[in-house]
């Protein structure tokens, strides 16, 4: 990576989230591009990574914990035919996190509480795990407040801690009445926005150019509505633009989505982007490039 411009490196989250939960050979390459440099997330990308994995992690822990499901493989079978898309992402990773160094029969009614156990372990260790890993912009002018909702569990009785993070994280409602979304979009960054709006209206809509499109056209519905279309469902929406526009300037964005593509050469932002999982695990060689 002999064109990086910066020796501290701003991470989206499918890059941060993939230093922790991606194959080895995934985080081996992104550790070597890094190698031992400084890297930061924000407070808004620690919330991307829980809202996407962390409260699936938790949700799951409810389902084995239900009295009708006798093992982990009905726990895992329930969770496959209930959920989709991310939610079922976030379990096919935690399975080997969690039992990769454990012999845990599936079917065993025993082992059930043991995984329990140690499910509760995982997520304390996560959550320090995501804490620790990475330094902190400190720099969030949406004010995200789900960012801020702090997670304390008690061990010895994990359920209570578990529920009320899961509760105040999922209060979208009055997430949305602290935090400051609507002037970063409205005001802050309104003509970085307009400006998106023009680039993207000028693109085909193709495999490329789709995800950046439909960021563009929920940010075109909330400059039209104003505040009132501002929501945390919206926010997830067009997590990708907040995160080039409150990265910092004198860090280089890392990332693998295509949006980035276009947003941050429009708002100036140093950029680059990594070749996907997909693309590292199939060909080996990809991590000796320079």
């Amino acid at each position: 990576m002999s064109d990086k411009i910066e020796q501290e490196y701003f991470l989206d989250t499918s890059v941060a989230r993939s230093l922790i939960l991606a194959t080895q050979l995934y985080q081996h390459y992104f550790k070597s591009q890094f190698n031992g440099k400084n890297i930061y997330i924000s407070n808004y990308v620690r919330m991307e990574i829980k809202r996407s994995y962390l409260i699936n992690i938790i949700s799951f822990y409810f389902i084995l914990r239900m009295d009708t499901i006798n093992n982990i493989g009905d726990a895992i079978s329930l969770w496959s035919n209930k959920f989709k898309g991310s939610e079922l992402k976030a379990i096919l990773q935690l399975i080997p996190q969690l039992f990769g160094t454990r012999q845990f029969n599936f079917y065993s009614k025993e082992d059930k509480e043991k995984a329990i156990a140690a499910l509760v372990i995982y997520i304390k260790r996560f959550d320090l795990t995501l804490r620790k890993s990475f330094k902190n912009t400190n720099k969030d002018l949406t004010a995200c407040s789900r960012a801020m909702v702090p997670l304390s569990v008690d061990l010895k009785n994990p359920t209570p801690g578990l529920k009320k993070f899961a509760d105040e994280f999922g209060d979208i409602k009055s997430c949305r009445s602290k935090c400051q979304i609507d002037q970063f979009i409205l005001v802050e960054y309104k003509k970085s926005i307009e400006q998106l709006i023009q680039i993207a209206s000028q693109l085909p809509k193709n495999t490329n150019t789709r995800g950046f499109i439909n960021i563009v056209t929920n940010l075109k519905e909330i400059l039209k509505t104003g505040a009132t279309a501002c929501d945390c469902r919206r926010c997830e929406k067009i997590g990708d633009a907040i995160i080039a526009l409150d990265a910092p300037r004198n860090m280089q964005l890392e990332y693998t989505d295509n949006s980035f593509d276009y947003l941050c050469p429009t708002i100036n932002q140093p950029h680059y982007k990594h070749p996907s999982e997909n693309r590292v695990v199939m060909n080996i060689s990809i991590i000796d490039e320079p």
